[in-house]
């Protein structure tokens, strides 16, 4: 019978880990990465060269965040997200040089599973459902709904996606609740439109 050696982490040297991060086991951090005070990241995650990773952020596990990623104080990001190469939050609405936002109890937060494209902009204080997709240099100027298929400058629904990677290219304008068949995984596709609608 195979030991159960449990899984190490990696850090690169010339990462700049603070000693009150948490990083989970199985986790690796590439070169030039910077993880901040109280900063969790989980199990099993991988972390791009270069990315910063701001105080107080939560990873949960499995995820992976690309090269030159920045997630900034006020994130937390669920289980199995991607985040793609120059993925920026955003997290003062109204950014001034001689002052900083109190983010004491800003938090936002990016569901199970969703998808971010390189070179996405997101703006503070909005959350992304789970399983959703967000296309490649799209501005993210309003909440995503969990399933909803976003893209452009700035972002639009156009369609939906499925748990299983799916997706389904249909407009979505009207009701509040569309339910979606997904052709591949036979599975229901609940999209749910937030009240101001992208």
């Amino acid at each position: 019978m195979a030991s159960q050696i449990p899984p190490q982490k990696f850090i690169a040297p010339t990462a700049i880990i603070d000693p009150t991060a948490v990083i989970g086991e199985g986790t690796r951090i590439w070169a030039f990465a910077q993880v901040m005070e109280h900063a969790v990241i989980g199990r099993d995650c991988v972390i791009g060269n270069g990315a910063y990773i701001d105080r107080h952020v939560t990873i949960g596990d499995r995820v992976r965040v690309h090269n030159k990623a920045l997630l900034y104080h006020g994130i937390t990001i669920e289980d199995d997200v991607f985040i793609g190469p120059g993925v920026c939050w955003t997290n003062d609405p109204w950014p001034r040089s001689g002052s900083t936002r109190d983010m004491t109890n800003a938090r936002w937060r990016i569901h199970k599973g969703a998808v971010i494209g390189a070179n996405t902009t997101i703006l503070p204080d909005l959350s992304i459902g789970a399983y959703a997709v967000i296309g490649a240099g799209s501005l993210v100027s309003k909440p995503v709904p969990s399933h909803a298929l976003v893209y452009g400058h700035p972002a639009r629904i156009h369609g939906a996606v499925c748990r299983c990677g799916f997706v389904i290219r249909k407009n979505l304008d009207g009701a509040a609740v569309h339910k979606l068949h997904c052709e591949q995984c036979k599975a229901d596709i609940p999209v749910i439109m937030p009240a101001e609608a992208l």
